[in-house]
């Protein structure tokens, strides 16, 4: 009887996947995707992360390099990971703490290329009453974090390199939506969070500022494409085109910013002004090298660590360059 009702409750999610991704998918129709497999089932998501995808779709030069995509619009990257290892997308772009993720999973996965990322990625952020003025001075102080994330390990990574004593700090668990508020009824003193969070305070909460960024701790929070280790062996080409899409994308962020921004706006309805401020703070560009494994092994083992997951994913046997390669040959 249990087994019955497990099979049962399994059928049940993925009937419940399906209904949610037709409901917000874009791009391709239905019916075209379920006769032709070919079609990409892309699972990104309407946030300044996702920005060379936005573009590519927005401006179709998806189409012009003849990747054929049926978008899937989700939430957030562990949906987007979920979405993947599920078999509900056959593409999806992500952070690096889904990405692990979905590595972790169990499911046949491959890293094709990251996209965007950087040093600054994570910043703190403090209330003008907090009279925090030096990363010591967080000493006693009410600090909101999102606890688990990659900006967890990195700012205990900081705590550690500037000599501060984590444990000597109020760490409150709060969602990044949440932050503003709670900066703004001086329910706390100050943020760690990654962007587009940060900003996001400083845009809501008058006088709020940046205390430092968790940068020069040897990792580059990177944002990275995962493709089902199925749909790459089957259609090698449709990855290729995807990359290829992806770099005149980040080519129009880095050589147009402005207009970038403003493209990136009309889809996740949040400024351009904004936009492009997030946008700077991060480097975008195609790669797959040895800092950006190092870069995911310093996160896993951070996960690990927290019991995030159970064991560190295989990320040499991950790690696939031939597709870059064959879109981007000057990468390497």
């Amino acid at each position: 009887m249990m087994t019955i009702r497990i099979i049962i409750k399994l059928l049940l999610f993925h009937l419940s996947l399906l209904i949610f991704f037709n409901l917000f998918s874009v791009q391709s129709p239905l019916v075209a995707f379920a006769e032709d497999k070919s079609i990409a089932r892309l699972a990104y998501g309407r946030k300044i992360h996702y920005a060379p995808q936005i573009i590519a779709l927005e401006l179709g030069v998806c189409t012009d390099e003849g990747a054929r995509i049926h978008g899937q619009v989700l939430l957030a990257g562990i949906q987007c990971a979920e979405a993947l290892f599920t078999g509900a997308s056959d593409v999806a772009v992500m952070g690096d703490v889904p990405s692990i993720f979905a590595l972790a999973s169990g499911r046949q996965v491959k890293i094709v290329a990251s996209y965007g990322g950087g040093e600054n990625m994570h910043r703190i952020v403090v209330s003008s009453n907090s009279r925090i003025r030096l990363p010591r001075d967080l000493v006693g102080k009410r600090v909101a974090i999102q606890l688990g994330s990659s900006t967890h390990g990195a700012f205990l990574q900081f705590c550690k390199k500037k000599k501060i004593d984590i444990l000597k700090i109020k760490l409150i668990n709060l969602r990044p939506t949440d932050m503003p508020e709670a900066m703004a009824t001086a329910q706390i003193d100050a943020v760690v969070g990654s962007e587009p969070w940060p900003t996001n305070v400083e845009a809501k909460v008058p006088g709020s500022y940046e205390l430092a960024t968790l940068s020069g701790l040897d990792n580059e929070y990177p944002l990275m494409m995962l493709v089902t280790q199925e749909f790459a062996e089957k259609y090698p080409d449709q990855i290729v085109a995807m990359l290829r899409a992806t770099d005149k994308s980040i080519k129009l962020m880095n050589e147009e910013p402005v207009r970038a921004a403003k493209i990136i706006s009309k889809v996740t309805g949040v400024s351009f002004q904004r936009e492009l401020k997030v946008m700077k703070t991060l480097v975008w560009q195609l790669r797959l090298d040895k800092k950006i494994l190092k870069s995911l092994s310093q996160t896993a083992a951070f996960l690990r660590k927290e019991r995030k997951i159970s064991k560190l994913p295989d990320f040499h046997n991950a790690f696939d360059i031939r597709f870059l390669n064959e879109a981007i040959p000057s990468v390497y």
